[in-house]
């Protein structure tokens, strides 16, 4: 078989039955998580700009975009409920082991595209749950088979999300389609062809922008749409990952592992997820947890700091603490990568959530002055003790009054190894759709996710998630 045959042969095989209790409920964790920043990235710009296309351009009335209750073809709420679960930096994050040692994406943002097919489709919770895990599973797999993967692909010039979302996701439509193995083959082919992604995405000359929101929605377009081409008989190069001029030779350069796609799975990577307490970076959730853990404790005002003193890992330094092109953010979307801004912020909201990211409290002057105050330098002894995907720090905070606090952090709440409970996910959620919406609907929302495999059709739990005295 070519890879792509032996791929949908994996992802058709997969059942429910097979999954163990902790991956069913870590699927419901996730699901509740990422409609909570769904909610909270709503009233976003990119979302209503892809609400207002959706209604010149709209298709059949088949899913429904989130909040606003919009009915449109599965294909287009993939793309509005995607841009708006990716506009906050709040989404979930993957690792291969516990240790959490490279983040291999956020796959949250595969359970919008998932609920739009299976709304569609009129699947039951049990046929949603399995192909979430399953979307986990192989997006993590085609990340484990290209050695040193964020890597490389930069090197390369692409996105993260490149032909890994649209090949995935076009297995994963195609099983909630019900199409068989040869035809979910096909439409992996067809999807891998088409849809690369260019790293000028993240690394434009005004660092991220609107765009950095579609990055998995338009690769999660692709693959549904090569799914329901192949559903109709339409055919692609199922050598598309190990032929000439095929993914493995144009995208990573040749360095892909291409046994390793072969090989069946060998445990359930997506029990090692990473659900974020704080809308930033993920390598930033230790110093904000030091952070705030020392302005909490010790009852820090803005005003009262003088200086604040971080360490973190070289890698998290390199990426969002670099003085020169992190410390003073112009947008959201390099506010939310930026070290000293979140630290300045945390310290004067007490809280690193969707709000703390407006174009007023970016122009706020209180911020600009306690981020002047934020020093950041990598320890070596960091990269030692944590892994790398951590983001561990060891922040001091000195006070006008000479006062010095220390905080170190090295495995964030959230880290695969110290997780976040439910009752802390819950309260994220409430946190964002509770600005649209009352605790009855919440707590539906809530009980129907706890309860997702006793859904006999999706359907349910979408119509829950429109915002009263919208469009029903």
């Amino acid at each position: 078989m070519t890879i792509a045959e032996q791929l949908a042969h994996e992802a058709k095989g997969l059942t429910f039955h097979e999954l163990p209790p902790e991956a069913v409920h870590r699927v419901k964790r996730s699901m509740l998580d990422t409609l909570g920043v769904a909610f909270g990235g709503y009233l976003s710009e990119p979302s209503q700009i892809m609400q207002s296309l959706i209604k010149e351009v709209n298709g059949p009335g088949e899913s429904t975009v989130f909040g606003s209750g919009l009915k449109t073809s599965c294909l287009y709420a993939t793309l509005a409920n995607g841009v708006m679960a990716r506009y906050v930096d709040y989404t979930d994050r993957s690792f291969l082991t516990k240790e959490a040692r490279n983040n291999t994406g956020h796959h949250g943002e595969s359970i919008p595209p998932i609920l739009a097919v299976g709304e569609r489709q009129h699947s039951t919770g049990q046929e949603v749950i399995t192909a979430i895990v399953l979307a986990y599973e192989l997006l993590n797999k085609v990340f484990d088979s290209v050695p040193e993967y964020n890597a490389l692909l930069d090197e390369q010039g692409w996105t993260h999300e490149t032909m890994r979302t649209p090949c995935v996701m076009a297995l994963v439509a195609g099983r909630l389609l019900g199409l068989d193995e040869e035809q979910m083959a096909n439409a992996l082919a067809v999807a891998g062809c088409f849809n690369f992604e260019l790293g000028i995405v993240n690394w434009c000359e005004e660092e991220l922008t609107m765009a950095r929101n579609l990055k998995f929605p338009y690769g999660a377009y692709h693959g549904i749409l090569g799914a329901l081409l192949a559903q109709k008989g339409f055919k692609g190069p199922l050598n598309v990952f190990e032929g000439h001029h095929g993914i493995a030779e144009v995208v990573t350069g040749g360095e892909m592992d291409l046994e390793k796609l072969r090989q069946p799975r060998k445990d359930w990577t997506i029990l090692n997820t990473w659900i974020k307490r704080f809308a930033a970076g993920g390598h930033m959730q230790g110093l904000l947890e030091a952070t705030l853990t020392s302005v909490k404790d010790h009852d820090v005002r803005a005003e009262d700091v003088a200086e604040v003193r971080i360490k973190t890992n070289s890698h998290t330094y390199q990426i969002l603490a670099n003085p020169e092109t992190r410390r003073y953010p112009q947008t959201t979307y390099t506010a939310d990568h930026s070290s000293y801004y979140c630290t300045a912020v945390a310290i004067l909201d007490r809280a690193v959530g969707p709000d703390q990211f407006t174009d007023e409290k970016l122009r706020d002057p209180r911020v600009r002055e306690l981020a002047d105050k934020v020093f950041i330098e990598p320890d070596p002894k960091l990269d030692e003790v944590a892994s790398l995907g951590s983001g561990p720090a060891i922040v001091e905070i000195l006070t006008k009054k000479g006062e010095k606090y220390n905080c170190e952090v090295l495995r964030p709440r959230g880290h695969p190894m110290n997780p976040v409970t439910d009752a802390d996910i819950e309260e994220k959620f409430r946190s964002m759709a509770g600005k649209f919406m009352g605790e009855k609907q919440m707590r539906e929302i809530i009980d129907s996710v706890y309860n997702l495999e006793k859904l006999d059709d999706i359907g349910k739990l979408l119509k829950l998630l429109v915002i009263p005295g919208q469009i029903s």
